[in-house]
């Protein structure tokens, strides 16, 4: 069982803030003068005015107020108190003072009511999306925390208390004029809603694109939007999490819907549809699935060896677009039985852009290095970060430039984040002694995407991910670690390692794998097979074709008849209230769940690509 240190850390410090913060009162109660029973609380005012002001930079619209707000209650008697030891308040200066401490309260109400039901919509002819708020909660705490530090300070200061009902009596009508604000956004997000099937309707889409996660993993969306544009057919993007909207949004040109319950999506799907197209295996997926009319169509965001690449939730699909032969043999493989004729091969449009290797790559002076991220769990845990400095090493002392790319899930290690700082040092390093321009950091990691990477390298060192598929379609030589198992059981189950050239975790082959990797290259022929398993039988002249022929006609000319909504809508008109038992429990899970444990749940099934 693992401790959450870092929770644990968390807590700690908000039980010292919320100590601080009581201790003035306690100090003042003992008739410490009040200058001196007012200074602890400088620690916990300091620490919250900062993180208010850091997320009001940084646009966050999180407050964080459920763990902050008995530190402000104790915060907003600090006048009180002031003005009780100093005595002769007078009657309006008890309800000045008096007023600070409602400031709190208010910022219950406010915080509560700020995030509206909002209706998140961009690029649809006829709706408006719901504008976000003219008062940004944060500046509302911020106010407030400022407010009453500089009361407690002017009371100090023997200014009469009388004369600061202005500050708040100034918070509170900014608290009144957000919570009126969020009132009509509510108000025109509800007008919006209600026009929201028209508006979808009238735009004609033919196809869906479903996103049920939250924001951080918009590339899965990414790596298919402009092949689903290229169909040639009006289309529309529905996400379930709020996150994701911006994100999203930003990628696209067609209309994006958020649908946070699942009756809902009633408002966007009508019966000219013929087709969903899904990149991922998220549980919100089956509320979407439900309807019989439309050809759901699994995209999926990557192609490995991992055990996300042969879910059994797959089946779930009437249509499962794979890159090669090499995928579907992976679901039989592993017991996961699916009818043959649910699959259909595509290749990967993505690699279209992937050079092919040429004379400028032989012999091979630079070498990517792509490590995975280490999964949730010691099964799933394929990266090589562990020796990676090792590898590097061997690299820089045969005098090859590297390119290193880490997963970004990595980061969230703290292990891992050490071996990526440790490579970061020994190629800043090299670079001092050699000259030779290594490649890393934001340059590798945000400045250019996978494939930019692949076309710089001649080879690369990878682990079990989906960047290794990828990497293939290039034809250059590429090397596997195995941190698992020996090299014979690595490649048993794992088909790639037989075309690749695999180092062992204790490295005691890692010379002889550079020699083949980086010189010998003994594998080449094979390689080619395997690609064509992984990766399909199209020619790379014209290798995205493959797919929008087989998006085409699902959306074109496969479609069901469109009475197969009629009568879902009948069986749902008989049930009474339009949505089972069932529904509304899966309704819950959909909108109410943290997005945090979405997360979660999608790095647990797709992390890997």
């Amino acid at each position: 069982m693992s401790v959450p240190w870092a929770r644990m850390r968390s807590l700690r410090r908000r039980l010292t803030q919320t100590i601080f913060a009581f201790l003035p009162l306690v100090l003042l109660a003992a008739g410490l003068p009040p200058f001196l029973a007012v200074l602890p609380a400088i620690y916990p005012l300091f620490v919250l005015l900062r993180r208010g002001v850091r997320r009001l930079r940084q646009h966050v619209t999180r407050t964080g107020l459920a763990g902050e707000h008995g530190i402000r209650l104790l915060l907003g008697l600090l006048p009180l108190g002031v003005a009780w030891a100093q005595g002769a308040a007078g009657p309006v200066g008890w309800i000045a003072v008096a007023l600070f401490s409602l400031l709190p309260l208010a910022e219950l109400v406010v915080t509560r009511v700020a995030p509206g039901r909002k209706l998140r919509v961009s690029n649809l002819p006829g709706i408006q999306d719901t504008r976000g708020p003219k008062y940004p909660v944060n500046l509302l705490l911020v106010v407030d925390l400022s407010v009453t530090a500089l009361a407690t300070i002017l009371l100090l200061a023997r200014v009469p208390a009388w004369a600061l009902i202005i500050l708040p009596v100034l918070a509170l009508l900014l608290a009144g004029a957000s919570a009126l604000d969020s009132f009509r956004r509510i108000r025109d997000s509800v007008d919006s809603d209600n026009g929201l099937y028209e508006a979808v309707e009238a735009y004609d889409p033919r196809f869906i694109l479903y996103y049920g996660v939250p924001a951080g993993s918009a590339y899965q969306i990414g790596m298919w939007i402009t092949h689903l544009e290229q169909i040639g057919e009006r289309f529309i993007v529905v996400l379930r999490r709020t996150s994701a909207f911006r994100e999203i949004s930003a990628l696209t040109d067609a209309p994006v819907v958020v649908r946070t319950n699942i009756w809902q999506l009633d408002d966007v799907v009508t019966p000219q549809m013929t087709t969903a197209f899904y990149v991922n295996n998220s549980a919100p997926n089956v509320h979407l699935v439900r309807y019989p009319h439309l050809t759901h169509v699994q995209l999926l965001h990557g192609d490995s060896d991992k055990a996300s690449s042969f879910n059994p939730v797959t089946a779930l699909y009437d249509r499962i677009f794979v890159a090669g032969q090499a995928a579907i043999d992976r679901y039989e493989n592993n017991g996961v039985h699916i009818p043959s004729e649910k699959f259909t091969i595509v290749g990967r449009p993505q690699v279209e852009t992937v050079q092919q290797q040429g004379p400028q790559n032989v012999p091979i002076s630079t070498v990517l290095y792509a490590p995975t991220w280490e999964g949730h769990y010691a099964d799933t845990n394929y990266g090589s970060l562990p020796v990676g400095p090792d590898i590097v090493q061997a690299l820089l002392a045969r005098g090859r430039t590297v390119v290193f790319r880490p997963h970004p899930f990595s980061y969230r290690n703290s292990e891992a984040k050490a071996n990526i700082r440790e490579i970061h040092r020994l190629l800043e390093e090299d670079a001092q002694a050699s000259g030779r321009n290594h490649l890393y950091r934001a340059p590798a990691e945000k400045e250019l995407d996978a494939f930019g990477c692949f076309n710089i390298a001649d080879a690369m060192i990878s682990d079990v991910s989906s960047v290794v598929p990828d990497f293939l379609y290039s034809g250059k030589p590429y090397g596997l670690v195995t941190m698992t198992s020996t090299v014979a059981e690595f490649e048993q189950a794992f088909p790639l390692a037989r075309s690749a050239y695999v180092i062992t975790r204790d490295l005691e082959n890692l010379d002889a794998a550079l020699d083949e990797l980086l010189i010998s290259d003994s594998k080449a022929d094979q390689r080619m097979s395997t690609r064509e398993y992984y990766l399909g039988p199209f020619a790379p002249e014209n290798y995205a074709d493959a797919f929008l022929d087989a998006a085409r006609h699902v959306v074109r000319i496969e479609r069901k008849p469109v009475t197969a909504l009629g009568a879902q809508i009948d069986e749902e008109a008989n049930g009474g209230a339009g949505r089972s038992a069932d529904e509304s429990a899966d309704s819950g899970a959909a909108g109410g769940a943290e997005d945090g444990e979405a997360a979660f749940e999608l790095d647990e099934q797709n992390g890997d690509h």
